[in-house]
This record gives structure tokens, C-alpha cells and sequence, in this order.
């Protein structure tokens, strides 16, 4: 999975999901973010994708309440099956240009979302 628009975006903002088969690299889908959001890193479990949809956060967001939606896709696809808002979250003081909400672990029917630097874990249950 990559998460970096390929036609020129900022490297800083990850607006396209990338899936890319395991036996010969070759892209197997891609889904766009709407105008204005992007995307976490995604994590693979159990034939589904798991990511996190958030604005585009910049420095003057710093302590800004957002929302965010997790997204469940099929791996092999990339339909989306799921959609879930989660509540909402305070963008860290701790600002840098790669501050985004990240699945951090998938196990056991459970995801642990969080900010990238791992401050803010918030837990979701799915079944």
C-alpha cells in the first residue's frame, strides 16, 4: 500500500491509496481522497484494508478538534465495505508536516487508531 499521490502531490499529503500486488508489483487498484482530505497509513489484516480519511491538517490546526472516518476496504479490490466516523480529536501541539490519525495495530477483531507519533490512541472495536 502506498499513500503518496503519483502525478506531482506533496509528498507531505498522502491523497491516493496505492495497491500493489505482492507477486509482480503491478498496481492492483486506487482509490482518491475527496478534495481536501488524505490519508493515514494503512494496515492489512484478515483480506481487508484498514485507513484512516482526515483533513488536511496544516500548523495552524495545532489543538483543532477534526473528524476523521475509518474506512474498511477489500484488500483485493479495494471496494469499500465499511465506514465508520470515528469521534472526534484534537490535532497534538507537537505539530510537524506529518501529523495524520494511523491504524496503529490490527488484532483480534480490534483497531487501535492514533496520531502518528503514537500520543492520542483511541481504541475501535469492529466485529
Amino acid at each position: 500500500m502506498s499513500g503518496i499521490d503519483p502525478k506531482g502531490g506533496s509528498g507531505d499529503h498522502d491523497t491516493v491509496l496505492h495497491a500493489f500486488g505482492t507477486r509482480d508489483g503491478q498496481s492492483s487498484w486506487q482509490l482518491w481522497a475527496p478534495a481536501g482530505q488524505e490519508y493515514g497509513l494503512a494496515k492489512i489484516a484478515d483480506g481487508r484494508v484498514y485507513v484512516v480519511r482526515q483533513p488536511l491538517l496544516t500548523e495552524t490546526d495545532t489543538g483543532r478538534r477534526i473528524h476523521a472516518d475509518l474506512l474498511v476496504l477489500d484488500a483485493g479490490t479495494g471496494r469499500l465495505l465499511h465506514t465508520l466516523r470515528l469521534p472526534s480529536m484534537t490535532v497534538p501541539d507537537d505539530y510537524d508536516s506529518f501529523v495524520k490519525l494511523d491504524i496503529l495495530d490490527a488484532a483480534d477483531g480490534a483497531l487501535s487508531v492514533g496520531w502518528r507519533d503514537g500520543e492520542g490512541d483511541l481504541l475501535i472495536a469492529t466485529n
